[in-house]
């Protein structure tokens, strides 16, 4: 078994009870059997650990107990998509049919045999998985595929209708479906960008970015090692004093209930490594010993990172004692101090962060940012609008998404419906476009990033011309049987706005948009960049990938997969 995060490393064995031998010997005797059984059992019910844990570690909540509910559960289903102009199919599955029509009839989807019929639309399949302590309605990505031995030659500019997904469970005559756990819907995004060891892309695959959405609550759960009513209502009243109404007893004895409160819905991990820290000694004078201890590790530079954590576990009373070492000589150390003071929302954070925020030669620059946007009072605004100018560009990506955790709407220009959001973001450093690639589909243009002509660019779906010296650029998409044509100016921001704007022809006039998606959008900068005609690179969310139980671990960004 695994122990959180806090304790990697830490492994538990489990006590194996061995009769003494006099009991072995004495099995004629009744009385001394059960005198020796007696004697076999250990006073104490504590199970002993393979690896002695540092003292500051000891008698918190993970030395008692261990997580459950860390895994993602696999969810699948069958889906119906649309608007794939002439590149879907006509063939369905028998098998799959008559689900697909069941589906399409709760979700009353108009006219369903005529769509099933149509060479715009397809049957694919969806899959995902739906995160751990999910609460309801919370978005997850979904993968979806075209299915075998169907004509279907691509899902670019498609959109997925509403369907139903299934827990995957495996049974002896394999996998079987259980419980309908989530639904997905959205567009449909064909990442333009190769993959290691592939030539191209294949358009028969794709990704709704936050189409699934979780249909009920997914606890994190405490297990006690040893089950005990008394440690267990113990956990329950510590954690709820650090975190109100987070933790809740049940009828087992060896479990608690978790629910993570909704300043942790984003930091998950974060919320458990403090549940396994909070300190299960209650006497004011061993409390205060142990905060000192940990004061005196974090001022030695041992074992940062978990120390942090187990002073952060505290809560407020540990704030008159670090502000004193705000000023500490190891850099190390007051960028601990600042994640604490930071995410225990008290303002002297600023003062400790913001040096360390601003300064490009740090290797701490990048998450003394992210420490910043912790601070929900909006005093870190003033030092992240300064990051935007860092030289690195991960700091100013990490700079804008930490005050849009602040300010959610900071920099959007345009959220175009059911496909993606645009945003500008102000910058005194090199220029670049941003491009999402998990949950919510974001695009952002940070600083002024221009075409540069002359340039011939095309996709599967639209095409772009500039001649040398030009001043604005020549959109052009297929639709059906026609050619539907736009300009749009040099700039980025204008580009993407006609892209995806809605056709809006009013009659006999011009279109103002060509109604594309973000698989789209996205296709055509690439293309751009890659024949030199974009004046900034394109920056790609660097996808995460978790091992069980730990942090994710972030890939790095570029404009190709590594």
């Amino acid at each position: 078994m695994r122990a959180p995060s806090i304790l990697n490393g830490r492994r538990v064995g489990v006590r194996r009870l061995v009769l003494p031998l006099v009991c072995l010997v004495s099995l004629s005797a009744a009385a001394t059997d059960q005198q020796c059984l007696r004697r076999a059992q250990p006073t104490e019910p504590r199970v002993p650990r393979d690896v002695e844990l540092p003292e500051y570690l000891k008698d918190t909540v993970a030395d008692f107990a261990r997580f459950a509910g860390r895994e993602s559960i696999p969810v699948q289903g069958y889906g119906f998509v649309i608007g794939l102009d002439g590149t879907g199919t006509r063939v369905v599955p028998p098998g799959v049919r008559q689900e697909i029509l069941a589906m399409m009839q709760r979700h009353k989807v108009p006219d369903p045999e005529s769509l099933l019929a149509s060479l715009d639309t397809a049957v694919v399949s969806v899959g995902g998985l739906l995160p751990p302590g999910a609460v309801e309605g919370e978005a997850f990505d979904l993968d979806v595929r075209v299915l075998p031995n169907t004509e279907t030659t691509s899902l670019e500019g498609g959109f997925l209708l509403e369907c139903d997904l299934t827990r995957v469970v495996a049974g002896r005559g394999g996998e079987v479906r259980s419980e309908r756990r989530a639904t997905g819907r959205g567009s449909i995004f064909v990442s333009p960008f190769t993959v290691q060891g592939a030539s191209d892309i294949d358009p028969r695959i794709g990704r709704v970015l936050g189409g699934g959405r979780a249909l009920s609550a997914r606890q994190f759960r405490l297990v006690l090692l040893v089950p005990s009513v008394r440690t267990a209502d113990q956990l329950v009243r510590l954690i709820n004093a650090r975190f109100p109404g987070a933790a809740k007893g049940t009828r087992d004895a060896g479990r608690v209930d978790l629910e993570v409160p909704a300043p942790y819905r984003d930091e998950k991990t974060d919320f458990l490594d403090l549940v396994g820290a909070v300190y299960l000694r209650e006497v004011p004078d061993v409390r205060d010993a142990r905060i000192g201890l940990l004061l005196q590790t974090l001022e030695a530079g041992e074992d940062l990172d978990r120390v942090a954590t187990c002073l952060e576990a505290f809560g407020p009373v540990v704030l008159p004692r670090l502000r004193k070492l705000v000023d500490h000589p190891r850099a190390s150390v007051r960028f601990y101090v600042g994640r604490i003071l930071a995410r225990l929302q008290d303002g002297e954070a600023v003062h400790v962060l913001e040096p360390i925020a601003l300064d490009g030669g740090s290797e701490f620059q990048e998450e003394a940012v992210r420490a910043l946007g912790r601070l929900r009072n909006g005093l870190g605004l003033a030092v992240l609008a300064r990051a935007l100018d860092a030289k690195n560009a991960r700091v100013r990506i990490a700079a804008w998404r930490a005050m849009r955790r602040v300010g959610p709407e900071t920099g959007v220009v345009r959220i175009f419906e059911d496909k993606f959001v645009l945003s500008a973001v102000p910058t005194k450093g090199e220029p670049f476009v941003y491009v999402s690639r998990s949950l919510r589909p974001h695009l952002a243009v940070f600083g002024d990033v221009r075409v540069r002509p002359p340039v011939v660019a095309e996709t599967r779906r639209v095409a772009a011309t500039a001649s040398p010296g030009a001043e604005r650029l020549v959109l052009i998409t297929r639709r059906g049987e026609r050619d539907v044509a736009i300009e749009a100016t040099l700039e980025v921001l204008d580009l993407v706005e006609k892209m995806a704007s809605p056709f809006g022809m009013e009659k006999g006039g011009p279109p103002q948009g060509l109604d594309l998606g973000y698989g789209d959008v996205v296709g055509l900068l690439y293309k751009l960049a890659k024949k030199g005609a974009l004046g900034g690179q394109i920056v790609l969310e660097p996808l995460e990938y978790r091992v069980a139980g730990d942090r994710p671990i972030a890939r790095p960004i570029s404009i190709e997969e590594p």
